[in-house]
């Protein structure tokens, strides 16, 4: 009888123990899935794959302007600090480059059109500017002169342009115009972002956790992207901000100042990817936060450090959406940085 008390005592005391266990484990592995699991809760993640370089090893730059061309899977630079142009493959490798016989000083933007045509601005003070047009062998095309703009787009100083579907996107930053010409120069349509901004003011203001409407004076477009779909997206990084505008003329708007996860430093170059997901470098933060197409936070990648993924002052990006990467100019000569986007 005592033998049997004791193999019941031991099997339930087993059993117990067992069911405490059991217990522990599975209250563990929540915590695990909670805290590391969190970067996989979006879905996306970003990875990082090489710096783009030459043979002698990557290229130092200093707030390069980057274009793709999905098409070839090439991707180029602008260089404004030694006033070069620079193609590289699909592996991140310099294959050409173009500035010894090409006047690209002073140029601020680029953007890569049909057959490889490649269409730089040149923001003047005074008067209108004229749009250089390269062909895909870099040799220099008769300038378009822009034509036809209505009085109050008059005078017009791009400074930073995106190609699409025959269309070029030009915006003045300092007066946050956009204007949208033919390849010929001929004016098509534009907005006059400040004004449609200004009239959201209140709208603005009481909106949570935003600051007091900055200075219009003071109010400049540092990144604009434009979607298959026409939508307008473009950063303010005085108002700590990243606006839409539809189709419709609807603006939208989000983003918060501060310092933790999600939230805008110094807010610079944005594009968005196939599924509308929004990708925005932040200057200060030295990160890249990504958010979906309802501008919910999914997560971020980066961070200051000279590691390999780690990113300096990111500034200008752009994406091969049928690649499904992402480059990304920053500063401290680190140059540019090549991520893939999986997931999603």
């Amino acid at each position: 009888m005592d033998t049997f008390r004791k193999a019941s005592f031991f099997c339930l005391l087993k059993d117990n123990m067992m069911k405490k266990s059991f217990l522990t484990y599975s209250f563990l592995v929540s915590i695990f899935l909670l805290i590391f699991g969190a970067s996989q809760a979006s879905g996306i993640e970003v990875v990082f794959l090489h710096r783009l370089a030459d043979f002698e090893g990557v290229i130092p730059s200093l707030f390069s302007r980057v274009a793709v061309d999905e098409d070839q899977t090439e991707a180029f630079t602008l260089n404004p600090r030694d006033n070069t142009m620079r193609i590289f493959n699909s592996r991140g490798m310099e294959v050409f480059t173009l500035g010894d016989d090409v006047a690209l000083s002073g140029a601020s933007d680029f953007d890569i059109g049909a057959e490889g045509d490649i269409y730089l601005v040149y923001p003047r003070r005074e008067g209108f500017s004229e749009i250089l047009r390269l062909d895909y062998k870099g040799e220099p095309q008769p300038a378009i002169s822009l034509q036809n703009f209505p009085t109050d787009f008059q005078p017009f100083s791009p400074s930073l342009v995106q190609y699409i579907d025959g269309l070029l996107y030009l915006v003045e930053a300092s007066s946050m115009d956009l204007v949208v010409i033919d390849t010929g120069g001929r004016f098509q349509k534009g907005y006059h972002l400040k004004a449609e901004l200004l009239e959201l003011k209140d709208t603005f203001q009481n909106s949570p956790g935003r600051d007091e409407f900055a200075d219009p004076e003071s109010m400049t477009i540092f990144g604009f992207y434009v979607d298959r779909e026409g939508n307008i997206f473009f950063t303010v990084p005085l108002l700590f901000t990243t606006f839409k505008r539809q189709m419709d003329g609807t603006i939208k708007m989000f983003g918060v100042s501060g310092g933790a996860k999600g939230k805008f430093g110094v807010i610079a170059g944005i594009v968005t990817d196939r599924e509308g997901n929004i990708y925005i470098t932040d200057r200060l933060r030295s990160v890249v936060l990504i958010f979906d197409s309802s501008f919910n936070f999914l997560t971020e990648f980066g961070f200051r450090g000279f590691r390999d993924s780690s990113l300096i002052v990111p500034d200008d990006l752009a994406i091969n959406n049928e690649k499904r990467l992402l480059y990304i100019a920053q500063g401290g000569r680190k140059g540019v940085s090549v991520f893939r986007i999986v997931g999603e």
